[in-house]
């Protein structure tokens, strides 16, 4: 094999790597598709990930930025959850195992016990549980149940 196939090889697995990580999941609403891509990739401070669910799922959706920047996520991803959405009080969140690791983003809680100060809590207590996207139509750039609008703005 030559440096330019294998160089063209490679290029073939990293960018199928790169589609399959990227594009949204059947039925997953914006929130939880930038949720699991600031939990992966983190903020570089612009609307990246907004941008490519909006361009793969909701082609249509023209003034979703301007929607995003009257809730105070004028700048970037993160701000979505600084300013504009918060986890509701009943998320769906579902212990480790494949269909969780299949389906949600990995999330890191803590049981707290009453009386004790952040940190006395055993570590051991930590684990990680996965929130699932409870799915919104195809098209959609509404939240699922996860997420509630945080007041104020």
């Amino acid at each position: 094999m030559d440096k330019n196939t294998i160089d063209t090889d490679v290029r073939t697995i990293i960018d199928g790597a790169s589609a399959r990580i990227l594009t949204p999941r059947p039925g997953e609403c914006l929130v939880c598709y930038v949720f699991r891509q600031l939990s992966e990739f983190g903020c570089n401070g612009t609307h990246r990930f907004s941008r490519i669910f909006r361009d793969q799922t909701a082609p249509r959706a023209t003034a979703l930025f301007d929607r995003l920047r009257s809730m105070g996520a004028c700048c970037c991803d993160g701000e979505i959850f600084g300013n504009a959405y918060q986890l509701s009080t009943n998320p769906w969140i579902i212990e480790a195992g494949s269909f969780a690791e299949a389906l949600g983003t990995p999330i890191r809680t803590v049981e707290v016990d009453e009386g004790k100060s952040l940190e006395e809590i055993d570590e051991a207590k930590a684990s990680t549980k996965y929130l699932c996207c409870k799915i919104v139509r195809r098209g959609s750039t509404q939240p699922c149940g996860n997420w509630e609008r945080i007041p104020g703005w």
